[in-house]
């Protein structure tokens, strides 16, 4: 099954929120999945970016919310999640300076999974950049994201 996330507006969950709120996430580019788009207009296909969330959270399935939770995260858990992505991109980007390698937003970036997830995960650089800041800014103007799935 999927995972479709949609950050909106806290005081009006009809409402998406997009670049239109704040032009940081216009050129956010996200997977995107049948029904979620790529970022940039606030909804993205979750199911590949969970894991390595997860992985960061050290937690299984951190945006399967379930009707207890009124299948949102909040602006609260956005931002912790923005700040644990935001303290591994840097931590990579260290890593890969280290090597003496040269990296671009482009350099793919493989990490080892939870068991339950059995893969490994591939990003590019610029993809963990635009999933942190859609995270952060999402965060920082108190919106929340639904889940669907």
């Amino acid at each position: 099954m999927g995972l479709d996330c949609y950050i909106v507006h806290a005081n009006n969950r009809d409402e998406p929120f997009t670049h239109k709120d704040d032009e940081r996430i216009k050129d956010v580019n996200l997977c995107g999945g049948m029904l979620s788009g790529g970022g940039s207009d606030g909804s993205f296909r979750g199911k590949v970016y969970e894991p390595l969330l997860d992985e960061l959270m050290n937690t299984m399935g951190i945006w399967h919310k379930g009707e207890e939770d009124d299948y949102i995260v909040s602006a609260d858990e956005l931002k912790e999640q923005a700040n644990a992505l935001a303290n591994f991109i840097q931590g990579k980007i260290e890593y890969i300076e280290d090597t003496g390698e040269t990296y671009d937003d482009e350099t793919i970036i493989d990490i080892p999974v939870q068991p339950l997830h059995g893969r490994f995960a591939e990003y590019t650089l610029g993809e963990l950049k635009d999933l942190e800041t859609l995270l952060r800014v999402a965060s920082e103007r108190k919106a929340v994201m639904c889940v669907w799935y």
